[in-house]
């Protein structure tokens, strides 16, 4: 029953909404997408900058700590 109510509301959406969009993007539409993305890179790179050494400390470490194996008798 339920399927049903998703397949009826899908098929009044489709045929209900209008099949072609009237739009126009400026240049200036484009510039402020980059300088979104630019700034979005550049702020994540400060988060990870003044956080580094807490997400360092987050992961398991690669280092092998030293053998403690016993020096030779010689």
């Amino acid at each position: 029953m339920r399927l049903r109510r998703i397949l009826v509301a899908t098929a009044l959406a489709v045929l209900l909404l209008p099949r072609t969009a009237h739009a126009y993007l400026d240049p200036g539409s484009g510039s402020m997408l980059l300088q979104l993305i630019v700034g979005g890179a550049a702020g994540a790179a400060v988060v990870v900058r003044l956080f580094w050494r807490r997400l360092i400390a987050l992961l398991p470490s690669r280092r092998r700590e030293p053998d403690s194996a016993p020096p030779d008798g010689a």
